[in-house]
């Protein structure tokens, strides 16, 4: 089995994607939509995918699936 890269999720507001990215914001891949990954909630690494909902107010965000995390998701723990 692969090892799986471990890294920090990061949003690159000029190309419009998300990457997992060393602690000095080194690219080490980029997360597509669809694409599945794990993020960690707690001690646990919970399997998620980046959706876009919206906010109460109806302004488009992004989600992590099966997640509490909503809105900005810069600096979440992850690893694919």
């Amino acid at each position: 089995m692969a090892e799986k890269i471990t890294g920090i999720l990061t949003f690159d507001i000029n190309s419009g994607t998300f990457w997992i990215t060393c602690e000095d914001e080194s690219p080490l891949t980029q997360i597509q939509f669809g694409d599945s990954f794990e993020v960690k909630v707690g001690e646990d690494w919970i399997p998620t995918k980046i959706e876009i909902g919206s906010d109460s107010e109806g302004a488009l965000i992004f989600k992590l699936k099966d997640t509490p995390y909503e809105g900005m998701l810069d600096g979440l723990d992850v690893r694919m």
